[in-house]
């Protein structure tokens, strides 16, 4: 039997984006759709994001930093952030459909999966105990060898750091499917796992075109918080 997992990470509120994504996962049959958190924030299109990932059947979802973020913010809560970063996950706090808030707050950190014979991790970044590691600019095998070595995974799958990435390690595979919402070009990537009862991994790499622009301008005309930075730093607008 063959398992094909869609894995998409870091919407950060970009409907047009995720809209195209999920149409074009259509064409592949695919079994389970796995997000590996930071649905919401530096976007603007909260709602539509959260509208949509509420309606999916098949899909398993986990926190990113942001969520967690957005959360703390609505509920008067410490912050890990301050200055325009925070300023930014209070607009958005309030600008988000109540109907999402139970769904966002309990998120877990991680989820195991066990398919055709795979123990999978499903992680917004590496952790140190229940925090997240300081991003890689450039990890290394050794590094992920390091985290993940005495682990039995088949696969790791993780965001966070917005870029694609594929490891093949001595022990597992580790995919990052990149920010399928904070691009600089107009297409939004994401990845396909297949996963074989012949412990065979295949994984793909997807490049969806989207209304990058629409997004773009919608997102100006809301004016969030850190909207200089968002674009400047992010969109490399």
């Amino acid at each position: 039997m063959t398992m094909k997992i869609a894995v998409i990470s870091d919407i950060h509120g970009n409907y047009e984006a995720l809209e195209k994504v999920i149409g074009d996962m259509e064409q592949f049959r695919i079994d389970e759709v796995y997000c590996l958190g930071d649905m919401i924030s530096l976007g603007h299109q909260t709602n539509e994001v959260l509208s949509v990932l509420s309606e999916m059947e098949n899909l398993t979802l986990i926190t990113g930093n942001h969520d967690d973020e957005v959360i703390k913010a609505l509920k008067g809560m410490k912050s890990q952030v301050s200055g325009p970063e925070h300023e930014h996950h209070l607009w958005v706090s309030r600008h988000i459909d109540p109907d999402y808030i139970h769904m966002l707050e309990n998120l877990p950190l991680t989820i195991e999966k066990r398919i055709e014979g795979h123990k999978m991790l499903l992680t917004h970044y590496h952790l140190d105990g229940c925090r997240y590691r300081s991003i890689e600019e450039s990890p290394s095998l050794e590094l992920l060898e390091e985290i993940y070595g005495q682990e039995a995974y088949s696969v790791v799958l993780y965001g966070h750091d917005h870029i694609t990435r594929h490891f093949k390690t001595s022990g597992p595979v580790v995919v990052n499917p990149g920010a399928l919402g904070v691009t600089e070009t107009s297409f939004a990537p994401y990845a396909i796992l297949e996963l074989k009862g012949d412990g065979a991994i295949n994984t793909m790499f997807r490049n969806v075109p989207y209304d990058r622009r629409k997004f773009i301008e919608g997102l100006k005309n809301e004016n969030p918080p850190a909207l200089d930075f968002i674009m400047k730093f992010l969109l490399k607008e």
